[in-house]
C-alpha cells in the first residue's frame, strides 16, 4: 500500500473515531436531560379517584387546587388542570386540578306521594337539603307520603337550598260533640267512649252523698266539646264518704286561647305537707276546662301552662 493510501485511511478512521464520540455524547446528554419524563394524562371531566388512577399510574401525583361550579362538568369531576394534558414533565411531579362542584342552580324534583325517606334522597342526589315539615290530615294521600313542596317542582333554586314538606297524616278522624252524661253510671259512660272510639282518661273520685256511688259527676273536657277519635274522655265520679273524711271538692276552671299546638296543663296542690301535682294533660287551642280537685287541707292550688306558673289561688 503507498503512503498515500495509507494516509487517507488513517485519516477515515480518525474522522469515525470522532463521530461515534459525538454520538455517544449526544445519547449521553439526552439521556441526562430526558430521562425519567412521562406525559400529563387528559383529566378533565374524569372523575376525582379516577384521576388519581391515571396520574399514579403514570408516576405523578395529584393535588386539588380548588373547585369551581361549572355547568358542563358533574359535580366531582375535574373542570381543569395544570400542566395541560400531553405536557411531558419529571416523573414524580404534581399535577394540580380544579374540582366541579356541579352547576350553581339545580332543578326541582317533584316530590308528591314519596315517603320522607325517599323525598330526602332525591333532594340530596338534586343537590337540595330537607327544609321545614308540616303536617296535615288528608284522605287522598297516604300517611307519611309528601302532599306538597316549596317551592314547587319544575324550578330552578340555588345548590343546596332548602325544600319544605308537607306530609300527610291520614284522613281526618271523626270529630263529635261529647254529649252531657254526667248523671250516668259510670259503666255505661265508658261504654259509650269506647263506642265512638275515644278512650278512657284517669277517672277521679269525689265524695256525693246525694246520688248512688259510682255516677259521674263531671267529664274532662266539657259537655259540648268537640272531640276526636282516640281522644282520652276523663271521668270524676261519686263515691260514699269514708270514716273521718274531711276532703272537699275545688272546681278549677282553665280557658286555652286559640293558636296552632296543644299545650300541656298542670295543676299543682302546695298544702303543709308539700306539693302534689293533682292534674296534667295536654290542651287544644280555645278549649275549656273544668277539673275538680281533691282538697283535704287549706292550701295554694297552682296551674302551670307549658311548664310555666300561671295562676294561683287558696283553696278550699
Amino acid at each position: 500500500m503507498s503512503r498515500a493510501g495509507l494516509a487517507i485511511r488513517i485519516l477515515l478512521l480518525a474522522a469515525g473515531m470522532v463521530v461515534a464520540a459525538v454520538l455517544s455524547a449526544w445519547v449521553a446528554f439526552t439521556f441526562l436531560t430526558r430521562g425519567g419524563e412521562v406525559t400529563v394524562p387528559v383529566l378533565e371531566g374524569v372523575e376525582l379517584r379516577a384521576a388519581l388512577e391515571l396520574t399514579s399510574r403514570d408516576q405523578l401525583g395529584l393535588r386539588v387546587q380548588g373547585t369551581g361550579y361549572d355547568i358542563g362538568t358533574p359535580p366531582g369531576h375535574v373542570i381543569s388542570q395544570d400542566p395541560p394534558p400531553g405536557t411531558r414533565i419529571k416523573a414524580n411531579r404534581i399535577v394540580y386540578v380544579i374540582v366541579s362542584q356541579g352547576t350553581p342552580s339545580v332543578f326541582i324534583p317533584d316530590l308528591s306521594g314519596l315517603t320522607l325517606r325517599k323525598a330526602e334522597l332525591q333532594l340530596a342526589q338534586a343537590g337540595l337539603t330537607l327544609g321545614k315539615i308540616g303536617h296535615t290530615h288528608d284522605d287522598e294521600t297516604p300517611p307519611g307520603s309528601v302532599i306538597t313542596q316549596s317551592p314547587a317542582p319544575g324550578h330552578f333554586v340555588a345548590r343546596n337550598s332548602g325544600i319544605d314538606l308537607l306530609l300527610g297524616d291520614g284522613p281526618r278522624p271523626a270529630v263529635y260533640l261529647l254529649p252531657d252524661m254526667t248523671g250516668f253510671p259510670m259503666e255505661t259512660v265508658l261504654s259509650r267512649i269506647r263506642d265512638w272510639k275515644m278512650r278512657s282518661g284517669r277517672i277521679m273520685e269525689i265524695v256525693d252523698e246525694t246520688v248512688p256511688p259510682g255516677t259521674v259527676a263531671a267529664l274532662t273536657p266539657p259537655p259540648g266539646s268537640a272531640v276526636t277519635e282516640g281522644q282520652s274522655i276523663h271521668l270524676t265520679v261519686t263515691k260514699m264518704p269514708g270514716p273521718a273524711e274531711p276532703a272537699q271538692v275545688v272546681l278549677y276552671h282553665h280557658t286555652e286561647p286559640f293558636g296552632l299546638l296543644d299545650r300541656t296543663l298542670k295543676l299543682v296542690l302546695e298544702t303543709g305537707e308539700g306539693e302534689k301535682t293533682v292534674w296534667e294533660d295536654t290542651v287544644g287551642p280555645g278549649t275549656s276546662i273544668s277539673i275538680p280537685v281533691v282538697v283535704s287541707s287549706p292550701g295554694v292550688l297552682k296551674a302551670y301552662v307549658d311548664g310555666v306558673l300561671v295562676e294561683e289561688e287558696e283553696v278550699p
